[in-house]
């Protein structure tokens, strides 16, 4: 009887960490001139700053969210680093002369709105925003 309960508690805490998962996690969206689908490795270089120029021409203009459980997710997910270690990075990246940072948007609509307008723009957005004017890109 201690098993079953057991592997109960179990299935409920996987749903729920599902849930968790699902409410903080984010899709990712171009210029509607961008690739329909992009690797986990072209994601990392993107948001890193090492791919700068799309496959088929033309430069990558990465737009963030400055905050967030978005912006945490998916900087952990693809860079492997806290929100407050990308945010250095980059500092670090534009103090050296290595990059330029990344456009920052406190809310969704101001990203969708940058990436629907700037031809080569790349970002994120919550999985459960209704973006328009950009196309929502599949991670392969």
């Amino acid at each position: 009887m201690k098993t079953a309960f057991h592997l109960l508690l179990a299935a409920i805490l996987l749903v729920g960490s599902v849930s968790l998962a699902s409410a903080a996690g984010g899709v990712f969206i171009t210029n509607p001139t961008g690739p329909d689908s992009l690797t986990k490795a072209d994601i990392k270089n993107i948001l890193l700053g090492n791919k700068t120029k799309w496959d088929s021409g033309g430069l990558v203009k990465l737009a963030v969210l400055s905050q967030g459980p978005v912006h945490e997710s998916i900087v952990q997910e693809y860079t492997a680093r806290s929100a407050d270690q990308f945010d250095k990075y980059w500092k670090k990246q534009v103090f050296t002369g290595k990059g330029s940072s990344p456009d920052s948007f406190k809310t969704d609509a101001e990203l969708v709105a940058f990436v629907a307008k700037t031809p080569g723009a790349f970002g994120y957005i919550a999985g459960d925003a209704k973006p328009d004017g950009v196309k929502v890109i599949s991670v392969q």
